[in-house]
């Protein structure tokens, strides 16, 4: 079948559609928030996993990219995407080695939150010890990172015991904000994690006089504060495609440029219908409670009032059923996107009705 010009309802389902229009305003417009608040933005490529769309983040004014793996890393640099940051620890010789590799063919900056990690590097040699280094702060979230009031300790002891290192920065990723009650709670969490960074940095710039990027990676934070004076880099994934999560924050879903395609296949009773997009379609997550609290496991696009109230393999329960019919095609936002989007092969790029470009999910599946 002819897919590029051919209509939506020509598709089969379940299938991941990305809305163009959405999607391209949703790059412009974290672009135009890192150019105001004086960042550089480097997103996160674990949402779209796809070499196509991180190159129009580039060519819209990104300065690189981050991704979560080595393996992510790897595909990007094969479509020619060569500045990245690898913001996980990277840690035994089968990594480094492939790390090695990776480093002769793309400027990389690595995650760091430990001695150990750059002893590693520091016996395999090569060009795996040329990755600049960035430190990992813990701002909240309790996951990786060195405690703020422990960074600059950290530091010093890099800078005695690897004279070789070059230290690029700090990074953190504030998702703790997630967890948020309400508005005001979100924006006062994400502020005061940008302003430790922020002073953290200029503790370092200040004791030893080397520049110290300040990177932070939230796009929910910024979103509720914005970019504090003083941080230079920003990485946020899900702002491409937004999600259910989000859309509970925005109070629509109009940002959300991502839907499942799929098709009602049985109404066993007036009570539920049954479409063919289950939890092999889309994850199963929800929040209970906050501020991004969802009901349910994703939204269907059009019927605010129908919940999915169960997620089997292949099925998705949704009630009330009334409004459906055997055979109707349905979209349903799903309440998390970027796990979503890595059960996809392919993504189809949808403007007014028709499939304009298929997006090849390059790095599905690279979890190593």
């Amino acid at each position: 079948m002819k897919l590029i010009g051919s209509s939506v309802d020509e598709l089969d389902t379940p299938a991941l559609l990305i809305d163009l229009n959405r999607l391209e305003k949703n790059v412009q417009e974290m672009q135009s928030l890192a150019d105001s608040g004086g960042a550089a933005l480097r997103p996160h490529i674990k949402t779209h996993k796809c070499a196509k769309i991180a190159q129009m983040q580039i060519d819209g004014g990104a300065q690189g990219i981050t991704v979560a793996k080595l393996g992510e890393a790897e595909v990007m640099a094969d479509y020619g995407l060569t500045d990245i940051f690898v913001a996980t620890q990277i840690v035994g010789r089968k990594k480094l080695a492939r790390l090695e590799a990776l480093a002769r063919r793309a400027r990389i900056r690595l995650a760091v939150d430990s001695l150990v990690q750059l002893e590693q590097l520091s016996e395999y040699g090569g060009e795996a010890r040329s990755v600049g280094i960035m430190i990992e702060v813990n701002t909240g979230l309790q996951r990786c990172g060195v405690e703020p009031d422990q960074v600059e300790s950290l530091v010093e002891k890099i800078i005695r015991k690897f004279t070789e290192t070059k230290i690029d920065g700090i990074f953190t990723h504030e998702g703790q904000v997630y967890n948020a009650a309400d508005r005001s709670e979100l924006e006062k969490v994400a502020r005061q994690a940008q302003e430790t960074m922020v002073e953290i940095g200029r503790r370092i710039r200040s004791r030893w006089g080397f520049p110290c990027e300040v990177s932070v990676g939230c796009t929910l934070g910024l979103l509720g504060a914005g970019v504090v004076p003083g941080v230079t880099e920003i990485r946020p994934g899900t702002y491409v495609f937004y999600d259910r999560t989000h859309a509970a924050f925005f109070g629509d879903t109009e940002h959300c440029a991502a839907t499942i395609l799929g098709t009602v296949i049985s109404r066993p009773n007036g009570e539920r219908a049954v479409a063919d997009a289950g939890a092999k379609a889309m994850t199963i997550d929800s929040r209970a409670s906050g501020l991004l609290a969802t009901s349910g496991f994703g939204q269907v696009r059009g019927q605010q009032d129908v919940h999915i109230r169960k997620l089997s393999d292949e099925h998705a329960i949704m009630v009330p059923g009334t409004s459906f019919s055997i055979g109707q095609r349905i979209e349903i936002i799903p309440n998390h996107i970027c796990p979503t989007v890595n059960l996809y092969q392919v993504a189809y790029g949808i403007r007014d009705g028709k499939v304009e470009t298929v997006f090849p999910i390059h790095a599905r599946g690279c979890n190593q």
